[in-house]
């Protein structure tokens, strides 16, 4: 939070940061982008079509609107709007102008979110607010018996367990419990389709090399803006456990990832155990009845082409080589390159990265946008990562990242640079809220797309 107070004919801006904020302790760690001469730049788009046919109804509900001061209240793509809103029987136009009937105030909201529809968190013990999140992640962060992990005011992380989640009172009950190695993932189906295309596609260079001149790359990156449908169906959750254990990282072999306590070498495959963390699934769960959500917004989808793809995998398997001939235990975040794709794992952690960069960048609000990446049929090796927007109809985030990407890879690469965590941590890539369960991330994978399009003069 910022405050301004007056010393006579000075001003004196005092930032109080807050510790649970990663772009607030980013900013903290660098004071001098508060006097910086550079203004800073904010995406804000008045006349979205979105935004317009909101502020129509909202208007013509209320007083009605005269038709010859609809440029001059809206704008000039407000007229457009307000025909198509006629045509499909939304408006109404009578002897003094449009008029509206209901209250459409009721679906507008600004904040971004699917809708208005939030759910506290209640401490089960004192009946503290602890935290309000939105429905959809809700669905998937605090469904019942869910283990749920946050930082309080100091930055101690606490461990709660859901007791119940109310849709009807917007309330979810959590009750504090003991740190243990015990997680849960919630099993959530998603699924992302484009409807239409709203402009061409921008393909981006990828400069992976500095020697390599634009006209001579390549590697691109594929950027498509279009208005699609998001669904999102969670229809239970697995209770999990992770140590730290000798283990077999062979993936052919049927000890792969199970625990081999003070063996050598593995009984089956005869490889060198490493030292790893190996994750099982104690149980699974069903929900009686599924949480569900739908929407239609504008997105961005990402594609990488396959020699930028044969740039990773190359890239993955010479550090897995590396990580594998030094005869250390394999560090936790490294573990990635062998559970996932190398793509997959550069896609996504380069989405959470550049969703950082938007609030520094744009000064987009975190959960106006989201991020997944899904398997294209027919290919073993390509995923495809979609920006969406987290409102109904769309509020501009997603759009912010198609014009400005370049600039948001900057930024982005500013964070992750500077953050002291080694392979990624809740400052820099872990997201709140994350479709995909925050997995297959690797701060590394990430930079190397942010590096190969960030903008060269930063």
């Amino acid at each position: 939070m910022g405050k301004i107070l007056m010393l006579m004919s000075h001003q004196l801006t005092v930032l109080l940061p807050n510790a649970l904020n990663p772009i607030d302790c980013y900013v903290a760690e660098h004071p001098e982008m508060l006097v910086s001469p550079e203004a800073e730049e904010v995406f804000f788009n008045d006349e979205y079509p979105i935004f317009a046919a909101k502020h129509l109804m909202c208007a013509a509900a209320e007083t009605g609107i005269p038709t010859n001061k609809i440029k001059h209240y809206f704008g000039t793509a407000a007229y457009e709007v307000a025909k198509l809103l006629l045509a499909q029987g939304h408006l109404n136009k009578g002897r003094n102008g449009l008029w509206a009937k209901g209250y459409p105030h009721k679906d507008v909201n600004f904040r971004g979110g699917l809708s208005q529809t939030t759910i506290k968190l209640v401490d089960a013990e004192s009946g503290e607010e602890l935290e309000e999140i939105s429905e959809d992640i809700a669905h998937r962060e605090v469904h019942p018996q869910a283990i749920y992990k946050r930082q309080d005011t100091n930055g101690q992380m606490l461990t709660y367990q859901c007791i119940s989640l109310d849709l009807n009172s917007k309330q979810a009950i959590l009750k504090q419990t003991a740190d243990s190695s015990l997680f849960t993932v919630a099993i959530t189906e998603s699924e992302t389709s484009s409807l239409t295309v709203l402009t061409d596609p921008v393909k981006l260079p990828l400069l992976f090399s500095q020697v390599i001149e634009v006209d001579d790359c390549q590697e691109y990156l594929t950027l498509a803006l279009s208005f699609g449908e998001v669904k999102h169906i969670t229809s239970g959750y697995s209770l999990m456990t992770q140590m730290y254990e000798q283990t077999c990282l062979n993936k052919r072999c049927l000890n792969y990832k199970e625990p081999l306590p003070k063996e050598r070498r593995c009984p089956l495959c005869s490889k060198l155990t490493r030292k790893a963390v190996v994750v099982k699934t104690l149980s699974e769960e069903k929900f009686e009845q599924p949480f569900r959500t739908q929407f239609s917004a504008p997105m961005v989808k990402v594609a990488i082409n396959s020699s930028a793809r044969e740039y990773l995998q190359h890239n993955a398997l010479e550090t897995r080589t590396n990580l594998t001939r030094s005869g250390e235990p394999i560090p936790p975040g490294y573990q990635q390159l062998w559970e996932y794709s190398s793509t997959l794992i550069a896609i996504h952690s380069f989405g959470h990265q550049i969703m950082r960069a938007l609030q520094l960048v744009a000064r987009i609000d975190p959960k106006q946008v989201n991020f997944t990446v899904v398997k294209e049929l027919g290919e073993n090796n390509n995923y495809t990562g979609y920006f969406y927007d987290t409102s109904d109809g769309g509020n501009g985030a997603a759009e912010a990242v198609f014009k400005h990407l370049p600039k948001l890879a900057s930024a982005a690469r500013a964070i992750a640079r500077d953050c002291n965590c080694d392979t990624g941590c809740a400052k820099c890539l872990i997201q709140h809220g994350c479709p995909d369960g925050n997995t297959a991330l690797l701060k590394q994978m990430g930079l190397l797309l942010l590096d190969a399009i960030a903008t060269p003069d930063v």
